[in-house]
């Protein structure tokens, strides 16, 4: 049993001592057995070609798009995670050799089903976030499976990350009421409370590609809200996302656009947990449990 126990040890990946190039995902390094568990669970495999140890690009890409939590929680929750070193000989070289990729190679990640074959065109020469969650997003969907809503959000956090979604600053009356309030816009991200001097106002993430400034705009002098220039001043009040701050919720590990969902759902009687990852979900229950 010992002798069982260590090789199957000795096929999956420490996330707390493993390469930078791998991330924080946990991967299986047995071919055969990556596709007998595919075939096992019904979940693709993720297929991730990987030098190791690998160059800057290697490096960043484990530390920028695989260490993100919702991304690694995302890649283990869909798919079977199975890590092949592009520059070691033996099973891994012959790996290599069947889907006919290059040796010492930037990251390449394939997607393929219990046979081995592929069930998507490969991602390749894209090492932004973005581009590994939008090729995991249209994988999921071309198969036919709800978008847990966690990997949404994901989406959204990763926009505004990186820089890809707009900013801008309203004034409220209250800025706890104005979190609320722009969080049921479409096209807003994210919401947080903050001041201008002595005046409430509301910082907000949002798509430009869904909504112009001047919609925003719109919106909020529906509500009550004015657009303010005057950024330079900007402070984080001590208790953004008000609601959630009370709540169980606080000791969460969130991203912005969960905090965001959430402050909005607990007041409006919405189901708050419906955001959450599974692994939160489970960090919530026992959070709970010892309150008690």
């Amino acid at each position: 049993m010992k002798i069982k126990k260590e090789i199957k040890m000795n096929t999956i990946t420490n996330p707390l001592d493993q390469n930078i190039e791998l991330g924080k995902v946990t991967w299986l390094r047995d071919y055969d057995e990556a596709l007998a568990e595919s075939k096992t669970t019904n979940k693709p495999v993720l297929l991730f070609f990987q030098e190791i140890p690998g160059c800057s690009t290697c490096v960043n890409y484990g530390r920028d798009v695989l260490s993100d939590p919702l991304m690694v929680e995302l890649i283990e929750n869909e798919f079977v995670p199975l890590a092949i070193y592009n520059n070691k000989p033996g099973k891994d070289a012959e790996i290599l050799k069947r889907y006919d990729e290059r040796s010492w190679n930037n990251p390449v990640t394939r997607f393929v089903d219990f046979a081995g074959n592929d069930i998507a065109s490969k991602l390749a020469n894209n090492y932004q976030p973005l581009g590994l969650y939008n090729k995991i997003i249209d994988v999921l969907k071309g198969l036919g499976k709800d978008i847990p809503e966690y990997a949404k959000l994901l989406g959204d956090d990763l926009k505004i990350k990186y820089g890809i979604a707009s900013s801008t600053i309203f004034e409220t009356p209250c800025f706890w009421s104005g979190e609320t309030s722009f969080a049921q816009f479409p096209a807003v991200f994210s919401t947080e409370a903050g001041w201008i001097g002595h005046k409430e106002v509301v910082k907000i993430y949002y798509d430009k590609e869904l909504a112009s400034v001047y919609d925003l705009d719109a919106f909020a002098k529906m509500q009550g809200f004015y657009k303010t220039d005057k950024h330079e001043s900007y402070r984080i009040d001590k208790d953004p996302q008000y609601y959630l701050s009370k709540s169980d919720f606080r000791s969460l590990p969130l991203s912005a656009a969960q905090k965001t969902k959430i402050n909005y759902a607990i007041p409006y009687k919405a189901n708050p947990e419906s955001f959450l990852s599974p692994k939160q979900r489970t960090m919530l229950d026992e959070l709970r449990i010892k309150s008690i």
